[in-house]
């Protein structure tokens, strides 16, 4: 093939590139102002907190990896679908997407709640550390089952190319997420993992709260 140089001048063509990306790292940036703050925050209740914390969340990274990639999987689907003007594969896609995601969801919660002292000794030698992540464990085993929508809906907008909407409703959990997280924190680090779990919670929230608007104005595949 040839690359048509002239083509690339058109920047009008660019725009909608552009802006995807623009509201995706936005959205990004918002959540590791999140992450940043929940590092800060476990820093100041003192050294064996923060690092427990850090590898409570090694576990929602874990996680990740498998939300993901059902995620990245609802992209292509639901994208191709939505693409191609075709409600039934795109309603047949997030039915198989949803039961997948919460299956997974579902094991990592029980691998945690379960195995969860091994999952934090394996991390560290340190009894200290150990014995101040051991309480948390329970926040650790309902995160999964929390953030799975938040992860599969990413996913649908991705795909739909809604990263406008997905920055947006990003936005509005961070805005209700830090008052709630300024509240919390008289109850210690219960009440930063407390914060976190309403933050993702409130993800899924307004995500489907704005998913839900499109479909009723049928908006998802015109």
């Amino acid at each position: 093939g040839q690359i048509v140089w002239a083509a690339l001048k058109c920047w009008q063509a660019w725009r909608p590139l552009l802006a995807v990306n623009r509201d995706i790292f936005l959205r990004s940036l918002a959540l590791q102002l999140v992450f940043l703050l929940i590092t800060v925050q476990g820093a100041r209740l003192g050294e064996a907190t923060v690092a427990a914390n850090a590898l409570l969340l090694n576990g929602l990274l874990l996680t990740a990896y498998a939300l993901d990639g059902l995620a990245h999987a609802v992209e292509a689907l639901c994208g191709h679908a939505i693409g191609a003007r075709d409600r039934d594969t795109l309603r047949r896609s997030l039915v198989v997407a949803c039961g997948w995601s919460l299956i997974t969801s579902l094991g990592f919660a029980g691998l945690f709640l379960l195995g969860g002292h091994l999952f934090i000794d394996l991390q560290t030698d340190i009894e200290s550390v150990r014995a101040a992540a051991y309480p948390y464990l329970p926040y650790l085993a309902l995160l999964p089952l929390i953030a799975v929508w938040s992860y599969l809906l990413d996913g649908l907008f991705i795909g739909a190319t809604r990263a406008r909407e997905m920055r947006n409703a990003m936005l509005v959990s961070v805005v209700i997420a830090l008052p709630l997280g300024v509240l919390m924190s008289a109850f210690g680090n219960h009440g930063l993992w407390l914060a976190f779990l309403g933050f993702m919670g409130l993800r899924a929230v307004t995500l489907g709260w704005v998913g839900w608007r499109l479909q009723e104005k049928g908006l998802w595949v015109q």
